[in-house]
């Protein structure tokens, strides 16, 4: 078999597809044709060396927003992710029916990042005015317009989107999470995406209205009514009742919703995130103290979440979420040819939460290429 471009000597980690030790990958046509311990060099057409290095699929970010405000990351998106290893993400929310259509005609014209949506269920999508957020004004909310752009965009909008928090919702009750998840019913049984962070309402009383599959982001805010409620010392029953009984904990780093000490306790008591993500804004990217999703791994890292796990909750369960199983976050052949190189480096680096507390780690995840679609989308300068 002649390959397009192969990939070599590299320490393959795919949780999702079982693949683990030193192997070559070999593409074709853009996708995964073939995974062994060695494979022939004659038979590339190029031929790169990932000797000493980790070999992920390309990375899932199950929340980030490209059209925040109407654009943010916007045209920028793929400068901000190549270098990172991110080849997919999943904007959380930013659009909602009055503006999907812009969300849509910025990724179809401008955007080569393979991206899918959460449908805000305010019509105005996440716009930042200054008067309350989408749905502190409940005539903001659209169901009927919610459901039908998820129809109507099938390969585009997986979910309806709700940010529950103060000056967030028309009112401080359960209805908002309701009125979520009958849209989601509507739109045909689809996922919701449940923001929240320093809520009003206790997270139990919120979460009995979610059903399996439904998503809770932001899971480690050390703010009011998280998921060790009030007191911040013990995960809360109901909640590791809802992770096992199918509802989905995202970390969704962001601007002010990722507590060290948060972590440290779930961690420690075994309760994990399912999938680990950025809540990526240009100002985060830019200024910190999220920077990419890279440096979110690193951090879980440090608190004890196996290089194993913390991959699997980046590749294959969001890639699944976002109805990607068998395509995207795996080196399985014939999936698409994805793949994330990193080097897992030694030292001292500080890492810091959305608290201004610091830590330093010992290792630190640094991306070295980036390959999309079976192209050489990044590659790191020598040092």
């Amino acid at each position: 078999m002649k390959f397009d471009l192969l990939v070599t000597g590299g320490d393959v980690l795919d949780p999702g597809a079982g693949l683990r030790g030193v192997m070559d990958i070999g593409i074709v046509g853009g996708k995964i044709a073939a995974v062994a311990p060695s494979l022939p060099a004659t038979q590339a057409l190029r031929t790169v060396s990932a000797k000493g290095r980790y070999v992920f699929p390309g990375l899932v970010d199950l929340h980030a927003h490209v059209f925040l405000n109407g654009h943010d990351m916007g045209m920028r998106t793929d400068a901000f992710l190549r270098p990172t290893g991110v080849t997919t993400l999943c904007d959380a929310g930013s659009a909602g029916s009055a503006n999907f259509v812009g969300l849509r005609d910025l990724l179809d014209n401008h955007v080569r990042t393979r991206v899918r949506a959460f449908v805000n269920l305010s019509a105005i999508g996440i716009t930042g005015i200054s008067r309350g957020g989408e749905l502190s004004h409940f005539p903001y909310a659209d169901p009927e317009g919610c459901a039908k752009a998820i129809k109507e965009n099938p390969d585009l909008a997986i979910g309806v989107k709700l940010r529950f928090g103060p000056n967030l919702v028309w009112e401080y009750s359960a209805e908002p999470v309701k009125l979520a998840r009958r849209t989601a019913e509507m739109a045909g049984g689809v996922p919701m995406m449940m923001h929240i962070t320093d809520s009003p309402v206790p997270l139990p009383a919120l979460i009995e209205h979610m059903k399996p599959g439904d998503i809770v982001t932001h899971c480690y805010h050390g703010r009011n009514h998280g998921i060790m409620g009030q007191e911040k010392q013990f995960v809360l029953k109901e909640v590791v009742e809802a992770q096992r009984a199918g509802i989905v904990f995202d970390c969704a780093h962001g601007r002010s919703h990722f507590n060290f000490s948060m972590i440290e306790k779930a961690l420690e008591q075994g309760f994990l995130p399912d999938t680990i993500s950025t809540d990526l804004t240009m100002t985060s990217a830019m200024n910190g103290p999220v920077w990419d999703l890279p440096t979110t791994m690193t951090k879980l890292l440090h608190f004890g979440l196996p290089l194993e796990e913390v991959v699997r909750r980046t590749t294959a369960t969001p890639a699944r979420i976002m109805g990607y199983a068998g395509t995207v976050g795996t080196l399985a052949p014939g999936a698409n040819a994805d793949i994330a190189v990193f080097e897992l480096r030694d030292g001292r680096f500080e890492l810091k939460d959305t608290d201004g507390n610091v830590v330093t780690a010992k290792r630190r995840l640094i991306s070295q290429l980036t390959i999309k679609e079976g192209r050489v989308w990044y590659e790191r300068p020598a040092e």
